[in-house]
């Protein structure tokens, strides 16, 4: 289990104070949690330097796991802070892997003066000439960017796997340049990749993977036993029936267990026919809402949450910010009855619901819980008045001051767009939105 970096922050950038400690706190949950999942080495991109190189250290300290890079080393001594590489033995394999951080600078970063990144070029070839013959297998976790890491493959090609982070929001196939393999998952954990290695003695790939029965196999494996999660509380038609998106998430991975069974029958005609060369078989396995939660990390993540709950709490404010806003209380006098069916929504209990769960002061969940607050302005919700909690008539419509002083001439926004509702009902939150269902139950 590997990771190539871009791990602990999401920002490009960390604002000073409650932000920045708030963002501390998720690194540490997410190294705990990493901990917990056995992963045996992490590489190290610039986004992880953005609370700076002491931090990173310290979180070095209570991981597991190496921290993996070759290039990010001390300004004077040009000694490397963390581990260049590990050897690691895996089914007779002798498998070298090695971590490079990108040279592209965050300028949010902190103390940036107490580090520097080398450039490849300077590193990977007095380093993959001291591992000659220390391994079969070469891989490389870098942060570079897509059109850097083309270029190492085509300068080394004895690095046979290279992982990248950080440089695309979305997953990428295996692509062979040169002799290595460059892929990518995915940010922020949405999916995990998966590679099974059929290697040899050519340390060649074949420009190929391994035969279609196999992936098809360990679909089915996999569909098996998410279908065997979702059955241990009894009938799913039963257990589910008050969940619709999981219900038809059961039906989905049944409907596509019956084809992959008729299609497995179909490939199991004849044996898989030997290949010259080394080849593989990828897929990607998305995080998704019907897997359940593993107990132990779930309690990492709630006491994550709380601890940034609670420095929310601590620094909270009731103070009118949003001056154009005035609550949908100012509305209801004038749309009495549009209002008497909002009130029966989960948008005017929307903020009810984090305080629930604890979490009224996380501003991470605030804007998609309260009225006024985009994303970008997270930190402002801390500061909104209680007319403005919950998802009010203000979200959808827009700002209301000049409406309420003069509704003839000032107009607002009628039947909000589905880019508007898509910023907060999101798969990973709401994977059973539908807009042309859903907003007709608005009001």
């Amino acid at each position: 289990m590997l990771d190539a970096g871009a791990l602990l922050f999401d920002n490009s950038a960390l604002s000073a104070g409650r932000e920045e400690e708030q963002a501390r706190i998720n690194a540490q949950g997410l190294v705990e949690a990493y901990n917990l999942l056995g992963y045996e080495a992490v590489g190290i991109s610039t986004i992880d330097l953005l609370a700076g190189i002491d931090f990173l250290q310290q979180l070095h300290e209570k991981s597991i796991f190496p921290w993996l890079s070759a290039n990010l080393v001390h300004p004077e001594s040009k000694q490397p802070f963390f581990t260049p590489y590990i050897l690691k033995e895996k089914n007779g394999l002798r498998i070298a892997i090695i971590g490079i951080t990108g040279t592209e600078p965050k300028y949010g970063a902190r103390g940036q003066e107490k580090y520097l990144i080398l450039p490849w070029r300077d590193v990977l070839p007095k380093l993959l000439e001291e591992l000659r013959g220390k391994a079969d297998v070469y891989i490389l976790l870098s942060s570079e960017s897509k059109q850097e890491n083309q270029l190492i493959a085509k300068d080394f090609n004895n690095i046979h796997i290279i992982i990248q982070s950080g440089t695309n929001a979305h997953n990428e196939n295996p692509v062979l340049t040169n002799n290595t393999l460059i892929c990518q998952t995915e940010k922020q954990g949405k999916y995990l990749g998966k590679m099974r290695i059929n290697w040899n003695s050519s340390a060649i790939w074949a420009n190929k993977s391994i035969d279609t029965a196999v992936l098809q196999k360990q679909e089915y494996d996999r569909i098996a036993w998410q279908i065997k999660r979702l059955q241990e509380k009894g009938d799913p038609e039963q257990v589910y029936k008050d969940k619709p998106a999981t219900l038809k998430a059961y039906y989905k991975l049944a409907e596509r267990m019956k084809i992959l069974e008729e299609e497995t029958r179909k490939q199991q005609t004849g044996k898989n026919q030997a290949t010259e060369n080394a080849t593989f078989e990828h897929n990607f396995l998305e995080v998704e809402p019907t897997i359940a939660d593993d107990p132990t990390i779930e309690k990492i993540t709630k006491e994550t949450k709380n601890k940034i709950n609670a420095i929310g709490r601590k620094e909270s404010r009731d103070n009118t910010i949003q001056p154009d806003h005035v609550g949908s209380q100012a509305c209801m006098s004038c749309h009495e009855e549009i209002a008497k069916r909002w009130q029966l929504t989960p948008h005017a209990r929307a903020y009810e619901t984090l305080v629930k769960k604890d979490q009224q002061f996380n501003a991470n969940c605030l804007p998609c819980h309260v009225t006024g607050i985009s994303m970008e302005d997270k930190n402002k919700s801390l500061s909104l008045p209680d007319t403005l909690h919950n998802v009010g008539c203000e979200s959808c419509h827009g700002p209301g001051k000049k409406h309420v002083e003069n509704p003839e001439k000032w107009k607002l926004n009628g039947l909000p767009g589905k880019p508007l509702c898509l910023q907060c009902h999101l798969p990973e939150h709401d994977d059973s939105f539908d807009y042309d269902k859903d907003s007709k139950l608005v009001h």
